[in-house]
């Protein structure tokens, strides 16, 4: 029989804040967290909690069991069944300025951090903000920005996939993974959560310090470099090489006229 503690491990009990806050290891961010057990979106949540309070403290999060309208990049749904993942929202107040952009590779770099410590293991990112194990998504990753006098105001929205039931549709499986289809066991909500949001904080910083150093980190494991791609954005399809990225995250992409283009938006697809 499972010790409480085991059973915690395995993920099969409800969430428990005070357990999220004893691996909490923060200055500011998480510090204040909203829990529901359903909810349509928890970006919507965190935007009906600024709304109500324009002063309110920056690093709140918000989080759910069960997300009924959750969505990613491009307005995309995101699946969200109960239990299953990890649902978060991030209220972040910053005045990293030109930098902004960096804040979603600062979310996959700590995605990827906070499940090496939870279940030992690697993953790696796609351009532009994807982390995945190997050629599948683990994670997704949606940022929405509000300016206010100097201040930039950030809702960052971090989902990981923890644990999906058996009759997950294969249209996903094909191209996306759980945790628990990696390791064989799901990490619990709670330490996930904690070992994310300690591996953000210093990340967020690390935008105004050293913004070089985060795009250094995530370059290195971006399995989109040197790949032949096909690149769909708003305004048509490219295809091309993508030989690197610059300083704010951007693709760089050498087309098949041997011209080179710099894109800031799009999804890859591989050819």
């Amino acid at each position: 029989m499972l010790s409480f503690f085991e059973k915690y491990e395995s993920g099969w009990m409800p969430f428990n804040i005070d357990r999220y806050k004893y691996f909490l290891d923060t200055q500011f961010l998480g510090k204040n967290l909203y829990y529901r057990e359903t909810t349509n979106s928890t970006m919507d949540d965190a935007r009906s909690i600024l709304d109500s309070d324009q002063n309110i403290a920056s690093g709140f999060i918000c989080v759910a069991g069960e997300q009924l309208s959750g969505r990613g990049r491009l307005g995309r749904s995101w699946i969200s069944n109960p239990d299953s993942g990890l649902y978060s929202t991030f209220y972040i107040k910053t005045v990293i300025g030109e930098n902004a952009p960096l804040i979603t590779i600062a979310a996959a770099l700590a995605v990827a951090e906070a499940v090496k410590l939870t279940t030992n293991v690697d993953l790696n990112f796609k351009w532009p903000n994807d982390v995945m194990y190997e050629e599948k998504k683990v994670s997704g990753i949606l940022a929405e920005a509000y300016t206010d006098s100097n201040d930039l105001k950030i809702l960052l929205g971090i989902g990981i996939n923890r644990e999906w039931a058996e009759d997950i549709p294969s249209e996903i499986a094909r191209i996306a993974i759980s945790l628990s289809e990696i390791t064989g066991f799901a990490p619990s909500t709670e330490k996930l959560l904690a070992n994310l949001t300690n591996a953000l904080e210093p990340k967020i910083l690390a935008i105004s310090q050293s913004p070089e150093s985060i795009v250094h980190e995530w370059s290195d494991k971006l399995t989109t470099i040197g790949r032949e791609i096909t690149l769909n954005t708003i305004n048509g399809s490219i295809d091309g090489r993508a030989t690197g990225v610059n300083e704010t995250g951007d693709l760089i992409l050498l087309l098949d006229d041997g011209q080179y283009r710099n894109i800031s938006a799009g999804d890859v697809v591989l050819r």
